[in-house]
C-alpha cells in the first residue's frame, strides 16, 4: 500500500538532490570543463516540467515556493550551469525471468556523454550489481551508497507490491549514485547507460598501469597462508586528531547500530508471520460462522451468524494487509542498512589503507630516485640499463602522484559522504516509519468502521426483537380480556 507520491521518482530525485548536493559543494576533484553559455532545453522535458510544477505546487515545501524573484533567478542560473544527470527507471521488462530487468530513462548535459538523452535503456539486477562492484572498487575513498535487493518476494506480499518497492529502492540508489561528484562523472557509468547490449565493466586496472583499486586489503595477505604476500602494516597514528576521532566514533557507532537492527529485522518479520497467522485463524472463524449462518433455522439467528462471519472475514483481510506491510518495506529498508554499516565500516578501514600505500608508494619512490642517482654518478653503464630504471623512476613517480591525491582528497569526501549518509539515513527512516504509520492507521479505520456496522447491526436487530413481542404480546392480550368480562 505505497502512495503515488512514494513512487514518483521526479519528486524523489528533487527531494534528495536540494538535501544533499550541498554536502558537495566543496569536492570536485574530477570536473570536467563547463562551457560557460552552455544551455540544452528539450522541449519534452520542458514541457515536463512545467506540468510537475503545475502539479506538485501544493506539495512543495514552504522554501521552493516562496522565493522572492532575486533568489529564483539565482536557483535557476545555478541549476542551468550544473550538470545535470537523471535516472528514471520504469517498471520491469519481464518478472517471469530468474534476474529481474528493468527499463530506464536518462537525461544528462554531462558532455562526456554522446547523447543528451537516452530513452528504453534495459538493465538487469546483475548489470546494477556489477556496476556497485565497480564503484566500491575503484572508489575506495567514497561511500558508494547500497544497492537495494532485486526483488523483495515474500509470502506475505503481493507480487505488485514487490515490483513497486524494487522500483522505489532502486530509483533511490540511481538519485544518490546521480548527485555525487565522483561517481557520476565515471566512465563506466557512461558505459552503462551506452552499452547497446549487456553491460560488463572493464576490470580494475593494476597498481602498475596507474589504476586507483587499492593494493591493500584490511586482513588480506598478513597471516601464514598469504602465499608469499609480505606482510605490511596498516599505519595508525598515535595522536589521533579530531576528525579521526571523530571516524572512530562512527565506526563504533554503525556497529552498535547494525548489531540492534539485525534484532529489530528478526522480530519484525516474525511481527509479519505472526500477523499473517492470525489472519488465515480470523478468516477461518468467519468462514464457520457464515456457514453457521446458514444451517441455522432461526432466520434472526442466521441473519446475526452471517453478518458477525462477514466482519471476521474482513478483519482478517486487514490483519493480511498489515502482515504485507510490516514484511515489505521495513524488512527492506533494515536489510539495505545492515549492508550500508558494513560498508561504511570497510570504507572507514579503506581510509587507513590509502595513507598506508601513499608512505609505501612515497618510499618506494624514494629508492627509485636513488637508484637514479648511482647510475648517474657510475661510469660504465649500459644504455638498455638506464632506460630500464628510468621507466621504473616514471611508473612509481606516477603511482605515488595518483596516491598523493587520492590521500589528500580522501578525508574531505569522506566527510562529506558521512553526512550524506547519515542525513540519508534519518529521511529513509522517517519515510518509512511515516508510510507504516499512514497505512496501519488507514487499516485501522477499516477494522473500527466495520466493527462500527456489527454494532449497528445488533443495535437494529434487537430493537426489531423487542418490537416483534410487543406486538405479539399486544395480539394475544384482547382475548383474555374478553374471557375475564365474561
Amino acid at each position: 500500500m505505497y502512495s503515488d507520491d512514494e513512487i514518483d521518482p521526479h519528486r524523489e530525485h528533487a527531494q534528495h538532490s536540494t538535501g544533499n548536493e550541498s554536502l558537495y559543494d566543496s569536492i570536485d576533484p574530477f570536473a570536467e570543463a563547463r562551457p560557460e553559455a552552455e544551455t540544452w532545453n528539450d522541449p519534452e522535458h520542458t514541457a515536463a516540467n512545467d506540468n510537475e510544477s503545475d502539479d506538485d505546487s501544493d506539495n512543495r515545501p514552504l522554501s521552493q515556493t516562496s522565493l522572492s524573484p532575486t533568489q529564483a533567478t539565482s536557483s535557476a542560473t545555478i541549476q542551468q550551469q550544473l550538470p545535470l544527470l537523471r535516472f528514471t527507471v520504469g517498471q520491469m521488462v519481464d518478472r517471469s525471468k530468474r534476474t529481474p530487468g528493468f527499463t530506464l530513462d536518462v537525461l544528462t548535459t554531462l558532455p562526456s556523454y554522446k547523447g543528451r538523452k537516452y530513452t528504453g535503456v534495459e538493465r538487469n539486477q546483475i548489470e546494477f550489481e556489477r556496476l556497485e562492484s565497480h564503484l566500491r572498487a575503484t572508489y575506495p575513498e567514497c561511500l558508494v551508497p547500497t544497492l537495494g535487493p532485486g526483488s523483495t518476494v515474500s509470502k506475505y506480499v503481493p507480487d505488485y507490491q514487490n515490483d513497486r518497492l524494487v522500483v522505489l529502492l532502486l530509483q533511490q540508489w540511481l538519485n544518490r549514485i546521480s548527485v555525487h561528484p565522483i561517481l557520476r562523472q565515471d566512465y563506466e557509468l557512461r558505459q552503462f547507460v551506452e552499452a547497446p547490449f549487456a553491460f560488463n565493466p572493464a576490470l580494475t586496472p593494476s597498481l602498475s598501469s596507474g589504476g586507483s583499486a587499492l593494493s591493500l586489503a584490511p586482513q588480506q595477505g598478513t597471516g601464514f597462508f598469504s602465499w608469499g604476500k609480505p606482510k605490511q602494516r596498516i599505519a595508525r597514528s598515535a595522536n589521533p586528531s579530531p576528525f579521526e576521532q571523530q571516524l572512530q566514533a562512527t565506526s563504533e557507532n554503525m556497529e552498535l547500530f547494525q548489531k540492534n537492527l539485525s534484532e529489530t529485522r528478526r522480530w519484525h518479520g516474525r511481527l509479519a508471520r505472526t500477523r499473517g497467522r492470525l489472519a488465515v485463524d480470523l478468516k477461518d472463524v468467519g468462514t464457520k460462522l457464515v456457514s453457521l449462518g446458514v444451517i441455522e433455522r432461526s432466520a434472526m439467528l442466521g441473519k446475526s451468524f452471517k453478518r458477525l462471519g462477514k466482519c471476521f472475514l474482513h478483519v482478517g483481510a486487514c490483519a493480511h494487509s498489515q502482515s504485507n506491510l510490516e514484511g515489505s518495506r521495513p524488512i527492506a529498508v533494515e536489510d539495505i542498512y545492515m549492508m550500508a554499516c558494513e560498508n561504511v565500516q570497510k570504507t572507514l578501514s579503506n581510509r587507513q589503507v590509502i595513507f598506508t600505500e601513499h608512505q609505501v608508494s612515497e618510499r618506494q619512490l624514494e629508492r627509485k630516485r636513488q637508484s637514479v642517482a648511482v647510475l648517474r654518478a657510475s661510469a660504465n653503464i649500459s644504455p638498455d640499463q638506464v632506460q630500464e630504471t628510468l621507466a621504473e623512476f616514471n611508473v612509481a613517480k606516477a603511482d605515488a602522484d595518483s596516491k598523493r591525491q587520492r590521500a589528500e582528497r580522501v578525508d574531505k569526501v569522506l566527510a562529506a559522504d558521512l553526512q550524506a549518509f547519515e542525513a540519508n539515513r534519518e529521511n529513509d527512516f522517517k519515510a518509512m516509519f511515516t508510510a507504516l504509520g499512514r497505512d496501519q492507521l488507514h487499516v485501522e479505520r477499516q477494522v473500527l468502521n466495520e466493527l462500527k456496522a456489527v454494532l449497528e447491526f445488533v443495535r437494529q436487530s434487537g430493537t426489531s426483537s423487542n418490537s416483534s413481542s410487543t406486538t405479539i404480546s399486544s395480539t394475544q392480550q384482547p382475548p383474555a380480556t374478553a374471557s375475564a368480562l365474561h
